[in-house]
């Protein structure tokens, strides 16, 4: 038999329809493998991209509700991605119209949503047969609020983890009804939900549509949705976060350490004389000797405040103090910020909040100052102070000045306690779900 074949035929058809005919034939025959166009490479339409810019101005919130594919269009605006936020878009606008009755049909038919037995793409927590038109129905004729959510990966992130198919978004959501319905204040018994598995080739995603049968029922705020945001993400993540509170525990010991030291070697310094905060201070004492009003900071005049930051600022100069209130920064940002995404603001000591009672241990110093003899008949002196009065000033802002270190210990010493450990019960619970899986831990 030869190997290849190569047969040559005339085709003389009378009639348009019968050219239409076997073409549509060729083309569309079981089993005939289509032929994608590479739209990964060609640049985006006028058209894609003036329907999109049109979109947008339109409906601001289309930046948030799209964001996947809106930042993948903009970091490489190629057919397809243009092709995916259009999709997206359509979808929002579906959703935004309220037309329940077209929205089921959308979640349950819509291309590339994955279909199971019933022809259809919509699934709950229960095993039973799901009527498309009834639940479209019934959805349609709810007088309450009808929730709607999106739950999206990137491609590789759900191929990775097992997300790229319905059973396993089905089991998560599943898991997760109860603490759904809780967030959303429905009874268990009230609580009504579906979901469908949209296969998009760049973000696969689930839609959910949530609503209560009594209708007055369901609330869902910013708080609790943010509790379900990390819910989810901590489950379907579970794996990777495991390893990565392992890594942020060693490096906090390895932080906590370096501070520890780093605040030690700060605190078995000396501190150095200033004689300009020296001076401030003894002005400040003389000005509070004719002030009426109360004499803590809030209820300062002007000019005594600026007398208080002054002398804060210049005590933040000192050597010591400086050490240990970077120590502070470095065990509230460095450490912390291995648990959290974002970095406190770092400020100055005078602007610290936690900090904010050192401008009344400076005022508590210039009142002692003022009630002295010396300090009281130094008003009727010229300017220049005696020595035994810069020997009372000078005594007075060392005090401080250890007084203020103190409190920055203490306070480090506080912190260190609460700094959070590894989350007990998501790591008991990786390790059981480990153990079934045979793996040895």
């Amino acid at each position: 038999m030869p190997r290849f074949i190569l047969s040559l035929r005339y085709l003389k058809m009378k009639k348009p329809s019968q050219v239409k005919n076997y073409v549509t034939y060729v083309a569309t025959r079981p089993n005939a493998e289509k032929f994608e166009v590479d739209l990964s490479r060609e640049e985006a339409t006028e058209h894609q991209k003036k329907w999109i810019e049109k979109e947008l101005k339109a409906h601001s919130e289309l930046k948030e509700s799209c964001e996947q594919e809106y930042e993948d269009y903009l970091a490489n605006p190629t057919m397809e991605n243009a092709e995916d936020l259009i999709r997206k878009i359509a979808e929002e606008g579906l959703a935004r119209e309220g037309n329940m009755e077209n929205y089921v049909g959308y979640l349950a038919k819509r291309p590339r949503a994955e279909r199971g037995e019933q022809g259809h793409a919509l699934w709950n927590g229960a095993d039973e047969v799901i009527h498309l038109n009834q639940v479209a129905k019934e959805a349609a004729e709810h007088n309450g609020n009808i929730w709607t959510f999106v739950l999206s990966l990137k491609r590789e992130d759900a191929v990775r983890l097992g997300y790229d198919n319905a059973d396993t978004w089905r089991e998560l959501v599943r898991g997760k009804s109860v603490e759904i319905a809780k967030a959303m204040g429905i009874p268990l018994d009230h609580f009504v939900w579906y979901g469908a598995f949209h296969n998009e080739g760049h973000h696969p995603h689930i839609h959910l549509m949530c609503y209560s049968k009594n209708p007055k029922e369901g609330y869902l705020g910013s708080k609790n949705l943010m509790k379900l945001k990390s819910s989810f993400a901590n489950e379907i993540f579970h794996d990777e976060l495991y390893h990565i509170y392992e890594q942020k525990d060693e490096v906090r010991e390895t932080l906590k350490k370096y501070f520890d030291d780093k605040l030690k070697k700060a605190m078995a310094m000396e501190h150095v004389a200033n004689p300009k905060a020296e001076m401030l201070l003894w002005q400040l004492s003389r000005n509070l000797q004719t002030t009426k009003h109360k004499k803590v900071y809030g209820r300062l005049d002007k000019e005594n405040k600026v007398l208080v930051d002054e002398i804060v600022r210049e005590i933040s100069k000192d050597e010591k103090i400086n050490q240990a209130y970077e120590s502070w920064l470095g065990l509230k940002d460095d450490i912390l910020s291995t648990y959290q995404n974002q970095m406190r603001a770092r400020r100055t000591l005078a602007e610290e909040p936690k900090f904010r009672n050192i401008k009344n241990m400076v005022l508590k110093s210039a009142l002692k100052l003022s009630e002295m003899d010396d300090i009281r008949e130094a008003k009727n002196k010229a300017s220049q102070t005696s020595n035994f009065e810069r020997t009372q000033v000078y005594t007075s802002f060392l005090q401080l000045m250890k007084n203020i270190s103190n409190m920055i210990q203490e306070d480090y010493d506080r912190q260190k306690k609460h700094i959070p450990a590894m989350d007990k019960k998501l790591m008991h619970k990786i390790m059981e779900k480990k153990e079934a899986q045979g793996q040895k831990m």
